[in-house]
């Protein structure tokens, strides 16, 4: 599991999440992993930025149903053992499905990316696994 704080590069946590939602805004390549460069001129920075914060907010308001659910998709694993990066990641992606306007497809495609990006390279792998069920459990489909 990655480093509990270790954010490879990225200055804050409101930056992680607005890189994860500026992934399918922008649709660049440069918005995945690895190539992605901040850009406070980014024509849709106040759409990625709301729609982080609104993740945010959602993971804070719901955070005993979101993390019960991620424990219930992830055998064996509790919460306090999941690394700082890895547990985020699939916060942010139970948010995002209870919030039902993204494809499953898509964000579990974003949560594997951050979780390779930001983490070591067992991450990607791990939050497939639990995200995935977490998307069958929420009864979304891929699209």
């Amino acid at each position: 599991m990655a480093d509990m704080n270790n954010y490879n590069g990225v200055e804050s946590p409101h930056e992680f999440f607005t890189i994860q939602r500026r992934a399918v805004v922008d649709n660049s390549p440069e918005a995945g992993a690895g190539g992605f460069t901040f850009d406070e001129d980014d024509p849709h920075q106040d759409e990625a930025e709301e729609f982080a914060y609104t993740l945010i907010r959602d993971v804070e308001a719901n955070q005993d149903d979101i993390d019960g659910a991620i424990e219930a998709a992830a055998s064996n694993w509790s919460i306090a053992r999941m690394g700082t990066i890895e547990r985020n990641v699939l916060r942010i992606a139970a948010a995002e499905l209870r919030r039902g306007e993204s494809p499953k497809g898509v964000i579990l495609d974003e949560a594997v990316e951050l979780a390779k990006r930001f983490g070591d390279k067992e991450s990607g792998g791990f939050v497939n696994g639990i995200a995935d069920k977490l998307a069958a459990t929420a009864g979304r489909r891929a699209t």
